[in-house]
């Protein structure tokens, strides 16, 4: 088992991490609509926002009632994202060590 496995966790999705965790996005599921079929405002408004594959982000807050809206760092920006959008950005969950190895790692 190689050390990177031992820091990475399962796959989910932003909104199932709680306040406080760190993960590495994944991807951004297309979202379609209509008898078109052309992918949503939603999926293309959040690549733009940075939610691109291996950016960094973290879970600040979550709203009280029904946990929305969610506080999202990724890179030096701050966004409050819905829970449906935040369950489009598939993440990997990265651990306090792998996280201190990637901030020395970029140094």
């Amino acid at each position: 088992m190689s050390s990177q496995s031992a820091n990475f966790s399962l796959d989910t999705t932003l909104n199932c991490l709680k306040v406080g965790e760190t993960a590495l996005v994944n991807h951004v599921t297309p979202q379609f609509q209509g008898e078109s079929g052309g992918v949503s405002d939603i999926s293309r408004r959040l690549k733009e926002l940075g939610f691109v594959q291996g950016e960094q982000v973290k879970i600040l807050h979550k709203g009280y009632f029904g946990g929305e809206p969610l506080a999202v760092r990724v890179g030096q920006s701050t966004f409050a994202l819905r829970n449906f959008e935040a369950a489009l950005i598939g993440v990997t969950k990265i651990s306090a060590t792998a996280m201190g190895a990637t901030k020395l790692g970029s140094i």
